[in-house]
């Protein structure tokens, strides 16, 4: 999975969790559109968990809640998926 696509699949997963709407996920998808801070959308500890189980379903590895914490954006959160696992 390279970078555009883990951030598509994020940006589909956060709107599918009801975190952004359709207009914000296509507004975020475009070239050069701002990045999302995750923390700026309400999410709590069980949010975060259920980010982790959503995440996991599509990429196949673990993903730990640090690792989310560590990469408090989509962006870089993307960046991280599409790098080798650890």
């Amino acid at each position: 999975m390279n970078r555009e696509e883990a951030k598509s699949m994020l940006l589909d997963v956060l709107h599918s969790m009801e975190l952004i709407s359709k207009v914000e996920r296509d507004a975020a998808a475009a070239p050069g559109a701002d990045d999302i801070e995750l923390g700026r959308l309400g999410i709590d500890s069980m949010a975060v968990v259920d980010i982790c189980v959503e995440v996991e379903g599509k990429i196949g590895r673990e993903l730990r809640v640090e690792e989310i914490i560590d990469n408090p954006t989509v962006d870089m959160l993307a960046a991280h998926l599409a790098s080798p696992a650890p």
